[in-house]
Formats: structure tokens, C-alpha cells, sequence
């Protein structure tokens, strides 16, 4: 009983933390930004009209994407069967003043124009409610609590097609597309709601009805979930010889400071732009690195010691001094930065010539340089650690050093939080952290939400060349951490490589650079990325498939109260009450062999011939090499040609590294794979393939069989694939793009099948297996109404009148918080 009280209470906490996840839902649009066959757009209807008999009623949340040069375009655009439009879009001309946006009917304005304050500088949402009532022969627009309403001549048919940004129907094509952002779609017949696309997808070119009626068609998406769970690439370039960054956090500009030129990179737009110094070259080293200082606009870059400190006025591209090489004294690097207020700069940390450092020193940017006060902090000397600052000083985090500051005496990693108070010099130490698993280091920046009191972090592995940073968000008072995002991949070779962690609070996204500068220099090479805020755990949601939203979560809350509650009922029966009937019992399932298995429903698992679980021997590569193997091998039986291997996992490298890092890791998953009786990898015809076969067991190859097998659904059939996805779903802890295919198939095939022989089965004889099957699909589809009639039904075949009734309200109540309305349906209607 406590066990069940336990992970309801969790289920109930993951439920609240996906509702403050809404907001990171919805369809971001390509705009000018892009040529015109790459610009975004969301159709519903295109193939067919959706047709109403009342009043027809469209609702969507609108957003634009800050700090963009054009907004201009079609947000939306509805054609009816006669091919006439209206059209909801944003405009400059001038004769409507600020008045952007316009209500189109046909060729012609109507008298309903509107501005949205905010529009363009925010990322705030807003609500667009669009009526139209052919027998009151009128339009009303409703902007959030602003009402605007016109009479105009509607036909009675009242039939459309309805189209967000770019279209290709008809005479109606269009490519003009705001930077826009849009979620929550609802169409309503007169007070009743038809239907609902939450646009909470992380995939695909399908936006999903909430309960599977209509599904929508997408071009070119940006799905916003994605954005807030992976990483996205933005820039790769290449920089003649040593690179530094600085970041204009207000505006959302990053530069990389070369020898010859400026580079700046504006995250909004997506452009980088570069200007030659008027003054000449710079003697800038791959020790130094960079500020930007906002009130005077200027970039100053240093040294460690602050010996070798220069300003760049961004604006002329001028330097004020001339750098000179660093010498023995100023040549560390790796060290960390922090300008406080407007004027003082501190240097901390560093690494060179074999020693690690701790001295700190401190320099004015605003009065003439000259003056740098130095001194010795209480911190154990280091490099490879974070610095982030607040109003009064800064956070120390992590980092790779010793006590002695000498390399050759046992360096270990290092896991304290210290701060540094400007205000009285001092230091102390907050916590340190709880290292588990894998040792790890910082890239040089910390980002510190003070609101929340968190801060959030690049970690990665330092013993490694292919690394891979992983962002962290912990607290500023208990050393606890949470990996949000996904992996970044990083090439880190000690001062070679640098890696460095930026955030714009207008544009609510952290930019991430790797800067890798090999051997003597010559080049360095810089990547960009991005995610934006709040980022969330990798795993911490699915991916939607058909039917599925974000409120999966939900539904297993409300079905583990259902067992609970369903527990103390039966616990609370008095021994002697009768018997109304004989509980049915589902047919017996076998159990999935614990050794030479290898499970990809729910969490990817591998056990070897002694039952042991090995997953922990997968790196992410190899894991990710195993699954491209081995879904290929199951679904289309050939496998997989090493050309394609090499295309999906080293597109970045030469075909000679690309060749040896394929032929590397077979030889590692053959190794892995040899720990399993009944599974082995082998080569056939120039395709890599996994074959399985006895002892070995792969519940997806159990699955695919049990499909295939063109038997009509019977009792043994469902309840062996039940068994099969009572781990979970297919791989929902890995995000690959060529994995999506998979996942959405094999979701929509078990959901119709399930429901094909739910429909027709009978609820008496087989109610305990339907109740299970419905508890199955619920994971997939929590507001499902013929899940809801079945289940009930099945519960009062077997007398369980109240448990019954319990599972309806639930039902209306987890109904009305999703679309704001009562479930029509009463109980009796239900069940009857």
C-alpha cells in the first residue's frame, strides 16, 4: 500500500512539473530568414474542407520571435469552397499607423485592424479568437480581451481550409512569413469545441489532433519542445588563427575576437557579420580572452596577469593599443573571468608552463590601465572550472588542479562551489559536490538565475579528445544537479580547446561555442549552439506520436490513484460480503527471458547470457550504433550499408576517419554483443546486420513478429503485446532524428490494433484484459473517450460499480482542466 501512496505522490509532482512545461509547446515558423522553399507552414483541411453548420470559431496562441528586421506576412488564412479568403496578417503600410495587423476578406481590407503592444520586443504569448457567423452575416476578432467585431456577407456553406504561414494551395500561395510562434489550435461549432492540436511535438511533419480527429500538415517545422531539449546547431566557421569570445547579453550578440577581424554573430537573426580592424592585425594569443564592456561598447582583451590588456571599440573596429606576445608570467590560460559593475575586471584560476594557478587579479577598465592589484585566493589552485557572476561577486565551480599547484604531484578533479565577495575580498565555500559516475570538468562560464537561486553549467569529461558537453542546472545552496539538454559534441584537447556558456535573457536561450585551435594555432574552428530557456531533462517527456500529448503523465497519476484506490476498496470489504461474480482474469503471459536479451520498449536494456545487466558498457555512440543496426535489422531485415552508417554518425569527418571511426566501433559492439548467447553481428552482402536467434531475445523482433503474423486480434495476441509494452514505450530515452519513423509506427500500430479488437471483444468475457489494455493506451492518450466508455464498461461487467464511477470522474475532471469545458457525456450515458 505505501509503495503505491510513493509513486502516485511522484506521479503527481512529474504532472505539475509538465504543466509548467506548457509553455515551451508549440510551432515556430522559418521566415525571410530563409529562401522561400524553406519557410514554415501548418495546413489543416487542405485535402478536404472542414465543414460547420453553426458558427465556426479558430483560437491559437501567437508569439513573435523578438528582435527581427521584417515581420511582415500571412499569420493565417482560411479559404472556403468558393475560394474565398480571409486572412489575418501583419503589414506596414502606413496608412493604418500602428495598426500592424489586418483582417482580410477577399481583395479587400475589412475595417478590423489592431495592434498587439509588446509585438516584436517580447516573447510574450497572446490569444487570437476568430468567429464567423454566417447567420448573423458578421466576424469578430477577439486579441486577447480586445473586441472587434464587423458585419460581412458569409456564405452559408460554411466549409475551409485553413493555413498558418507558408501555402501552396491553389491561387493562394503564399511565402510571406512572420517570425512568428503559434500553439494551442482550437476549432469550435458554435459553444462546442471539434478540435484541439496542442502542437506539442518534438518531430515530424504532423501536428496531432488532440484526439486523434484531424491531423495537420507541416512544412519546414520548428517544433519548440525540441528547442527546449536539444541542442541546435547554428554556425560552424572557420577563424584564421587564435579566437576569444565575448557576449553582448542585452543583445544577443556574440564576438569572436581574431587576429585580423571582428566577427559577430546575432543570435535572433542568425547572421554573422565580420570587419577588418581599420588599424591593422592584433597580436592576439590563444592564451587571452575577452569582455565585452556594454557602457563604453568596447571589447578588452588580456591576458591572466592583466599585463596585456587592450580595448576594441566595436563600433569604429579600432584598437587602442598594440598587444605583445605573452611571456612566462602571463601565458596561462583556461582561467576564468568576472567584470564587476561597470568597471573592475578580475581574473581567477589558469593553467600553464605544468602549473596550475590561484592567484586573482583586478584592473580598471574605466580609469586609464596601468594599476593591477594582484593577490592569492584560499581556493585550491585550478583550471577547467566555471565562474558566474551576480550583483556582488562570483561563483567558483569545479575544475582540475591540486593543492600544491604543480601537475606532476597527483592533480585530481575538483567538485566545490566557492564565492568570491568583491565587496570584502573574501572567500568562502558553499558545498561540494556528489560525484557519481563519470569524473568531469566545467567549460568557463556559469550562468546564474538569482530569481531561482540555481545556476546552470557546461560539464564534460576532460580525459577524452571526443568529448561531449552536457548542461547542468544546480542550486546555489545544496549541492544537487539535474543534466538538462543533450549532449553537445566536443573536440577537447587540453589548451587547444575551449568551451564557453552565454545567455540572453530577450531572446531566453543559452548559446553555447567551442573553439578548437590545434598544434601552432593557424585556425581555430567555432561552433554554435543553442537551446532555449527553461531547458528540460532529455528524458523527462516523450515524443509525441499519433494521439499523444504532453498530459501522458497525467494519465498515469490518475491510473496508479485508480490501483490505490482500488486497493483500499478491497482492503476495506468486510470478509464475509459476498461474492457478486467471479473476477475475469487475462490470458497468462510468459515472461520476457532476463539473459541474452536485449529491450528497446521502455528504457534500452542489455543483458548478457548471465543475466546481468551491461547497458552501463554502452557509450551514447555505441548505443547509438547498436540501435541503427539493429531496428534496421528487425524492421527491413537486410541491416544497414556502412556507406549509411558513416553518412548518420561521422558526416563531420573525412572519408578516411569516417572509415576507421565505423571500423573502431564495430569492433567494440561486436565485443559487447559477444557477451550475449544468440545474437551476433556479422556483414552480409555490404550490409552490417545483428541476427538473433535462440537463446537470445529482442522484445521489438517479438513484437514485429506477433504483428506480422496476420492472425485478427485475439486474447493470447493482445495480452503477449501488452507484456511487451508494459516497460514502456519504443526507446523513449533516445532522440535521434532517423529513430522518429520508428517510434511514430510503432505507436499508431499498437493504438489501432489495440482499439480494433477492444471494439470487438466482448466486455464480459474479456473485461480484466481490456481494462489492462485500456490502462496500456491511456500512457498514449489520457482523454481518450472510447478508452473511457471501455474501461468503465468493463469494471461494471466485473461489479465494480464504484471503481467504475471514480474512473468517469477522473475522466471529466482531468477533461475539463485540458480544454477548459465540461465532458458532455454523464455517467450513465457512459457506460450504457
Amino acid at each position: 500500500m505505501i509503495k503505491f501512496h510513493w509513486f502516485w505522490l511522484c506521479c503527481f509532482l512529474c504532472c505539475n512539473l509538465f504543466d509548467a512545461k506548457a509553455q515551451t509547446d508549440g510551432l515556430a515558423f522559418h521566415s525571410h530568414e530563409v529562401v522561400q522553399d524553406n519557410r514554415t507552414g501548418l495546413s489543416f483541411g487542405e485535402d478536404k474542407p472542414i465543414c460547420f453548420h453553426d458558427p465556426l470559431e479558430l483560437s491559437f496562441d501567437l508569439s513573435f520571435l523578438p528582435q527581427q528586421t521584417n515581420y511582415f506576412g500571412y499569420i493565417v488564412r482560411l479559404i472556403n469552397s468558393q475560394d474565398i479568403n480571409i486572412d489575418i496578417l501583419y503589414d506596414y503600410d502606413p496608412k493604418f499607423g500602428d495598426k500592424h495587423f489586418r483582417l482580410i476578406i477577399g481583395e479587400t481590407y475589412s475595417n478590423i485592424s489592431f495592434n498587439i503592444p509588446g509585438m516584436g520586443t517580447s516573447s510574450d504569448w497572446h490569444t487570437l479568437k476568430l468567429r464567423l457567423d454566417p447567420a448573423e452575416q458578421s466576424i469578430t476578432l477577439t486579441r486577447d480581451n480586445e473586441v472587434y467585431k464587423e458585419k460581412v456577407k458569409l456564405p452559408a456553406k460554411n466549409c475551409y481550409s485553413i493555413f498558418f504561414g507558408a501555402n501552396d494551395f491553389k491561387t493562394f500561395k503564399n511565402a510571406d512569413v512572420p517570425p512568428m510562434k503559434i500553439r494551442n489550435i482550437r476549432l469550435a461549432e458554435g459553444e462546442r469545441q471539434r478540435f484541439n492540436w496542442p502542437l506539442n511535438e518534438r518531430a515530424g511533419n504532423a501536428a496531432n489532433e488532440a484526439q486523434g480527429r484531424l491531423t495537420g500538415k507541416v512544412i519546414n517545422p520548428i517544433w519548440i519542445a525540441k528547442m527546449h531539449h536539444n541542442w541546435q546547431p547554428l554556425q560552424q566557421l572557420v577563424l584564421k588563427g587564435p579566437a576569444s569570445t565575448a557576449f553582448d547579453a542585452k543583445n544577443g550578440i556574440l564576438y569572436l575576437v581574431t587576429r585580423d577581424s571582428l566577427f559577430s554573430y546575432n543570435l535572433a537573426s542568425n547572421k554573422v557579420n565580420a570587419v577588418a580592424y581599420i588599424n591593422g592585425s592584433q597580436d592576439i594569443s590563444s592564451t587571452y580572452q575577452s569582455v565585452f564592456h556594454a557602457p563604453s561598447r568596447q571589447i578588452f582583451t588580456f591576458s591572466k596577469d592583466l599585463q596585456r590588456l587592450a580595448a576594441l571599440s566595436v563600433d569604429s573596429g579600432k584598437w587602442n593599443k598594440q598587444l605583445s606576445p605573452p611571456d612566462r608570467s602571463s601565458g596561462f590560460g583556461h582561467f576564468n573571468k568576472f567584470l564587476w559593475g561597470d568597471s573592475l575586471l578580475y581574473t581567477f584560476n589558469g593553467y600553464g608552463y605544468f602549473l596550475y594557478k590561484n592567484e586573482v587579479y583586478s584592473a580598471n577598465l574605466v580609469h586609464p590601465v596601468g594599476q593591477v592589484d594582484s593577490g592569492t585566493s584560499n581556493i585550491t589552485p585550478r583550471y577547467l572550472a566555471a565562474a558566474g557572476a551576480d550583483r556582488n561577486g562570483v561563483y567558483l565551480l569545479g575544475g582540475y588542479g591540486n593543492a600544491s599547484g604543480k601537475q606532476v604531484l597527483n592533480p585530481k578533479n575538483l567538485y566545490d562551489l566557492d564565492y568570491y565577495d568583491a565587496r570584502t575580498n573574501t572567500y568562502r565555500k558553499i558545498y561540494e559536490l556528489k560525484q557519481e559516475g563519470e569524473e568531469f570538468v566545467f567549460a568557463n562560464s556559469m550562468i546564474i538565475d538569482s530569481a531561482e537561486q540555481s545556476w546552470y553549467a557546461l560539464s564534460f569529461p576532460k580525459h577524452r579528445f571526443n568529448s561531449s558537453l552536457q548542461l547542468v542546472k544546480g542550486s546555489l545552496h545544496q549541492p544537487v544537479t539535474t543534466e538538462v539538454g543533450d549532449k553537445i559534441p566536443y573536440l577537447f584537447q587540453d589548451v587547444d580547446s575551449y568551451a564557453d556558456l552565454f545567455y540572453c535573457p530577450s531572446l531566453q536561450r543559452f548559446l553555447a561555442v567551442t573553439l578548437y585551435s590545434p598544434g601552432a594555432h593557424a585556425s581555430t574552428m567555432a561552433r554554435l549552439y543553442s537551446i532555449y530557456s527553461p531547458p528540460f531533462p532529455e528524458r523527462s517527456s516523450q515524443p509525441p506520436f499519433k494521439k499523444v500529448d504532453r498530459r501522458w503523465l497525467s494519465a498515469i497519476g490518475i491510473l496508479t490513484g485508480l490501483m490505490a484506490i482500488g486497493l483500499l476498496l478491497k482492503g476495506s470489504t468486510p470478509a464475509s460480503a459476498p461474492v457478486k461474480k467471479p473476477e475475469e482474469t487475462a490470458p497468462p503471459v510468459a515472461e520476457a527471458p532476463r539473459g541474452n536479451s536485449i529491450f528497446l520498449f521502455g528504457e534500452f536494456q542489455v543483458n548478457d547470457a548471465g543475466g546481468e545487466n551491461i547497458t552501463r558498457l554502452f557509450t551514447p555512440l555505441l548505443r547509438e550504433l547498436c540501435l541503427i543496426i539493429l531496428v534496421h535489422s528487425i524492421k527491413y531485415e537486410r541491416g544497414i550499408s556502412a556507406e549509411k552508417l558513416k553518412e548518420m554518425l561521422w558526416f563531420d569527418k573525412t572519408p578516411e576517419s569516417a572509415r576507421n571511426n565505423l571500423a573502431v566501433n564495430i569492433a567494440k559492439l561486436k565485443g559487447l554483443l559477444d557477451k550475449l548467447r544468440g545474437c551476433e553481428l556479422s556483414k552480409e552482402t555490404g550490409y552490417w546486420k545483428i541476427n538473433i536467434h535462440p537463446p537470445g531475445y529482442v522484445d521489438y523482433l517479438a513484437y514485429q513478429e506477433a504483428r506480422q503474423s496476420g492472425r485478427a486480434p485475439d486474447p493470447n495476441q493482445v495480452s503477449k503485446l501488452v507484456s511487451i509494452l508494459q516497460r514502456g514505450s519504443f526507446l523513449p530515452g533516445d532522440e535521434h532524428d532517423w529513430l522518429d519513423t520508428f517510434k511514430s509506427e510503432s505507436s499508431n500500430d499498437i493504438t489501432d490494433y489495440f482499439l480494433a479488437y477492444a471494439r470487438q471483444a466482448d466486455i464480459k468475457e474479456d473485461a480484466a484484459l481490456i481494462i489492462k489494455l485500456a490502462d496500456c493506451l491511456y500512457v498514449f492518450d489520457p482523454v481518450n473517450e472510447e478508452l473511457l466508455r471501455l474501461k468503465c464498461k468493463a469494471l461494471v461487467s466485473l461489479g465494480k460499480h464504484s471503481l467504475a464511477k471514480t474512473t468517469y470522474e477522473l475522466f471529466v475532471k482531468e477533461y475539463f482542466k485540458l480544454y477548459a469545458e465540461a465532458y458532455q457525456a454523464d455517467f450513465q450515458q457512459v457506460i450504457s
